[in-house]
């Protein structure tokens, strides 16, 4: 099972096509102005946020939320706006928006949402989100505030950072599936991110400016999530040898066989609850990847 499906990079080539369509006298592309791509939110995204619709998007698989959160009455660029400040959205590359992968893996509660349903709900999104990337500021106005008291509204409560704090533990189901992976992170590893503030959260910028800012703070299931995805995009889990990750020895004291670290020792010695939640979740990741 590849890590690869976390990470990765390029424009969808529907992306690479609509850029290349000649522009008009004022340099919009002509693409943002035919009347079939102006009416993908209203003929092919809105009907799937609708309240009751037999849909993957309002079972959507992260925790069930419904993705009808996100379009606040109805209004396209609003909701847009919200989907890409919660960070379900990568306009820079539309193909690897998570909301995609929550569609594709949904497991909707109807006999009539079958895989080709969930890959047409995709295809829609998809199109819909290139255009965006593309028109997006031809066709919206900035929208201040646009997930107002949403559902990425506020932050996850900071968890304790004390060392004597026993491991939280993760009941793993054997599946080695996204789902179970990503659990396993929010558990064992984002739960214990008040170790590492402000040095490594997204939302603290400045001193040390060396320091990666792989924690993301914002709603608790895509921010863990977010976070999960830059350490992998960082290299901060060694796969073949997951003990060694720096994940692990980073925050590790160097007299427990930890190093260097700017920002002090975190993880006092290997009993330490913190360091044996990081570590199964490192383990458990490197025998999934391995086929284990």
């Amino acid at each position: 099972m590849p890590m690869h499906r976390y990470v990765v990079a390029g424009f969808s080539l529907g992306l690479g096509l609509w850029a290349c369509e000649p522009s008009g006298s004022d340099g919009t592309p002509a693409v943002c102005e035919d009347e079939s791509k102006l009416s993908i939110f209203e003929d092919r995204i809105a009907p799937l946020l609708v309240d009751g619709n037999k849909s993957a998007c309002n079972q959507c698989h992260l925790a069930g939320i419904d993705l009808g959160l996100y379009a606040k009455g109805g209004d396209e660029c609003t909701a847009m706006a919200c989907m890409v400040e919660s960070g379900i959205v990568d306009l820079d590359q539309p193909a690897d928006s998570v909301v995609l992968t929550w569609i594709l893996r949904g497991e909707p509660d109807s006999e009539l949402i079958t895989e080709e349903v969930l890959q047409q709900e995709h295809d829609g999104v998809l199109e819909w989100i290139e255009f965006h990337a593309t028109c997006g500021k031809s066709v919206c106005a900035p929208v201040d505030n646009p997930c107002g008291d949403g559902p990425t509204a506020g932050t996850c409560d900071t968890p304790p950072s004390g060392h004597d704090l026993p491991p939280h533990g993760f009941e793993d189901p054997g599946d080695c599936s996204d789902r179970t992976l990503e659990d396993a992170f929010a558990q064992l590893v984002y739960q214990w991110r008040g170790r590492c503030y402000p040095c490594h959260f997204d939302s603290k910028p400045g001193d040390p400016e060396d320091a990666p800012r792989w924690i993301i703070d914002g709603e608790c299931n895509i921010a863990a999530l977010s976070s999960m995805r830059n350490v992998l995009e960082l290299g901060l889990v060694d796969l073949d040898n997951p003990d060694q990750s720096t994940l692990l020895l980073k925050p590790l004291a160097e007299s427990a066989g930890g190093v260097e670290h700017g920002g002090g020792d975190k993880f006092l010695d290997a009993n330490d609850g913190a360091y044996q939640d990081f570590r199964t979740w490192v383990r458990l990741l490197a025998a999934c990847d391995s086929g284990g």
